[in-house]
């Protein structure tokens, strides 16, 4: 955290040095489930915790050679972090070689599709190949 330390006030709160950043219920979802319903989250809570992320380097760790490292590559977490600043910087998707992970993110994003969402087929699309790729979804199943 480059020696600043975040403080939760009895508001809940959190501040980082100078920065304060208003614990609202998305934001505390974020920080503190491991899977969320990121499309019910808004924008804006989104972004503060994005800053709060990068503000505190809380996704790197340093290995015992002194090198910065992602915390958990394949987490659930890390996913959604990833999710988050490919929104912002719009850059491709993700995707884990977990097939585990990948199938859950899946049944997340037909569900949404299937709610109305029409930008997520490409990610789904991905997906797809992916498990195809690794021979997990038949070429049958794949067409459907």
């Amino acid at each position: 955290m480059d020696g600043k330390r975040l403080i939760i006030d009895q508001d809940s709160n959190l501040r980082v040095g100078e920065k304060i950043y208003v614990g609202t219920p998305g934001l505390w979802e974020l920080i503190v489930l491991k899977k969320t319903k990121i499309d019910e989250i808004s924008q804006k809570d989104k972004d503060k915790y994005l800053d709060l992320i990068n503000t505190t380097n809380a996704k790197f760790t340093t290995n015992k050679y002194g090198k910065e490292k992602i915390v958990a590559p394949n987490s659930c977490k890390y996913m959604i972090i990833q999710q988050l600043e490919g929104e912002k910087k719009g850059r491709g998707v993700f995707l884990p070689s977990d097939p585990n992970a990948l199938c859950e993110r899946l049944e997340l994003l037909m569900a949404s599709k299937q709610a109305g969402n029409t930008g997520v087929r490409n990610e789904i699309a991905s997906i797809c190949d992916e498990l195809l790729r690794q021979k997990i979804l038949s070429h049958d199943a794949y067409k459907n």
